[in-house]
């Protein structure tokens, strides 16, 4: 999974496992609130079906917290991802020993039962990707707001044309590889029509017209918000990207 920066959830439960190895167990206690929603929603997927505090499974995912935290070694990659493969491997274990306690078959277990035994790791480090694109765009919208520029106003502000979004497309990419354009857009908190109209030969009413398009791109390029850079490629290819 790559990241231009740490999922908040990833980093905090990360610092949780560091107090806890370092003798503070209450860390675990502390964590909870945060984490359990993470917890439920590989347990639902795990399952087949909504999954609540109240459920049985829920507990199997609170003793998987500790059993995680117990053994997860960083080497093994995100902290989340391994509590996600804990949950579902106990999960997984759960539901084999109710099948054996009911002495049924495997193929008896019903359609929703079933799905317990085909949640794979890429589908768990799904979940951490939807997390992290949730908070990058959060973080987009608050990157926008002094640019009163609201987020569900760019898709109706975009280029429907192919040549057209190719070109602001170009224009973002100039902005943020132009020391002097970048400054002037982060400061200024607008578009440098002026230098883009004289200097680099843009059409002045097309900057007019996807305005709010071309500094929400450069916006993406300049911070390197990753799960949003498929809003803007480079000119002629994905190079920069």
């Amino acid at each position: 999974m790559s990241r231009a920066e740490p999922l908040k959830l990833e980093t905090d439960v990360c610092e949780s496992w560091q107090k806890y190895h370092t003798g503070n167990h209450d860390a675990i206690e502390e964590i909870y609130p945060e984490l359990m929603p993470f917890c439920l929603k590989v347990c639902s997927r795990t399952c087949g079906r909504y999954i609540d505090e109240s459920d049985e499974e829920a507990s199997i995912a609170r003793m998987s917290i500790l059993e995680a935290f117990h053994s997860y070694d960083p080497d093994k990659g995100y902290i989340l991802v391994y509590l996600g493969r804990v949950i579902r491997n106990r999960l997984i274990d759960f539901k084999r020993s109710e099948k054996r306690k009911k002495s049924l078959f495997l193929e008896d277990l019903g359609p929703k039962n079933d799905v317990v035994f085909h949640t794979e790791d890429d589908a768990i480090e799904k979940m951490v990707e939807e997390l992290a694109r949730a908070q990058e765009i959060e973080r987009f919208k608050e990157i926008l707001g002094p640019f009163d520029i609201k987020f569900h106003e760019l898709v109706s502000s975009s280029p429907k044309q192919g040549k057209t979004r190719e070109i602001t497309k170009k224009i973002c990419w100039v902005i943020a590889m132009d020391e002097v354009l970048q400054t002037y857009l982060l400061e200024k908190r607008k578009l440098p029509i002026k230098i883009l109209e004289e200097k680099k030969k843009f059409n002045r009413k097309l900057l007019d017209r996807y305005r709010k398009y071309i500094i929400a791109g450069s916006l993406i390029i300049i911070y390197d918000l990753t799960y949003l850079k498929s809003f803007i490629w480079a000119q002629g290819g994905t190079d920069h990207v």
